[in-house]
Parts: C-alpha cells; structure tokens; sequence
C-alpha cells in the first residue's frame, strides 16, 4: 500500500532578523482598515497554504484575476464608489535571513451587479533571494477584456461587411502586450549607479509602503472618477 502525505512547509519566525509574518499581516490589517470605508478590511490565511494570506471582508464579490498569463477566479473586496480590491501576500521560505516575499495588489472596476468585475491595475512587491530582472516594486497596467466583448457584440450587427473582427486583429497584432510590461514604482535611477530593485529589509517596510500605496491608489481614483 502506497501513502501520499501532503506536505505544507509553514514559515516560521527567523530567529536572527525576527521577522515574524503574522506580526505583518496583524500590523497590515491593522494599518490599512482606516482606507476601507464602505467594508470591512482583513488578511486571512489560507486554509491549504499557510503562508499565503488573502483578501476579506464583509463586502466581496467574483472577479477573475488575471496574474502572470492565469485566469484566476478571486473574491475582490468594495472599496470605494464603483472600485473593488484584491490583495493577496505570500511568505515562502528562502536560503537568507529574510523570507522571499510575493505581494500582489489589484484593483477592479464595476457595479454591484456585474458578474465579472474589470481588472484596472496591479502593484506588486516581490523579494527574491537573489536579484529579479524585473524592478521592485512595480505596477503592471491590465489588458481591458470589456473591449473584446464588446467587438463580439458590434460584429453581430455588421456580419455582412466581411470581417470587423479580422481587421481588429490586424491591429491588435501591431501593439505589444502592456499587461506584461513591469513599471517601476520605486526606482533609484536618480542617483548615479541606481539600480531599479528595492529588497524588503524589515516588517515596517511592508506595513508603510502599502499605507503610502493605498493613500496614493484612491487619491487617484477620486481624482479621475
């Protein structure tokens, strides 16, 4: 007879940096619940990983997260007018002193009613053991998945024209992928030798920068809403 075990490797505090993952997730609750007023705010952990912790609260809907070339099916949490959160941290164990850190924030856009709510934007901090080519943090800019929808529909009504969607395509051909593209948030260019990636050195790091982000994300939003 054959025995599978599942095995769930939970990080624990490093004794030598101190840095205790639950104590980030309670300061993070903690600090960004002031920025959610219309539900309540909260990271729990995930019952089949750990170490992952994701977004809750008392005013979620579906939305599909769409996260390196994933479709992933998510509860998104109200924020504010018609704008929704996502927000999803992970601690994975590493060969330094310091857990590799994956931070995932997005926010989406749509009423109540609608089943799938459009993904604008996300902002992410990841915190590898050696350097990324990639800069940290960055902001990624969201593919609009409504404008496909909405040439199906238009190409109904002009069928007999002879292809309004192959012309599209012809288009969509000459522009690059935006979603894929990293843009830095946080880079040093401005000092001689700079680089563009930014390591998570301790817990307030996490807890202030994600304090500063969600103050700049709905200044934002309010202003161009």
């Amino acid at each position: 007879m054959t025995i599978y075990c599942l095995n769930i490797s939970i990080l624990k505090p490093n004794h030598q940096t101190m840095f205790d993952p639950k104590k980030v997730i309670k300061e993070i609750n903690k600090s960004c619940k002031s920025f959610f007023s219309e539900s309540s705010f909260c990271l729990n952990q995930e019952r089949l990983n750990r170490n992952r912790y994701i977004i809750s609260g008392s005013h979620l809907s579906p939305a599909i997260n769409n996260y390196n070339n994933d479709r992933e099916v998510v509860k998104v949490l109200k924020w504010f007018a018609n704008f929704w959160f996502y927000l999803d941290v992970r601690f994975e164990p590493s060969q330094t002193t310091m857990p590799n850190i994956f931070i995932s924030l997005s926010v989406f856009q749509g009423d109540d009613s609608d089943k799938t709510k459009n993904q604008l934007f996300r902002a992410e901090w990841d915190n590898f053991d050696n350097d990324d080519k990639h800069p940290q943090p960055h902001w990624h800019v969201c593919y609009d998945f409504l404008f496909p929808k909405t040439f199906d529909e238009f190409d109904q009504f002009i069928s007999e024209s002879g292809g309004f969607l192959a012309e599209i395509e012809k288009q969509k051909s000459k522009c690059i992928e935006l979603n894929r593209i990293h843009f830095a948030m946080n880079g040093q260019w401005s000092t001689k030798g700079g680089g563009h990636c930014h390591k998570i050195s301790d817990e307030n790091a996490i807890k202030y920068w994600f304090q500063g982000l969600l103050g700049h994300i709905k200044c934002e939003l309010e202003y161009v809403k």
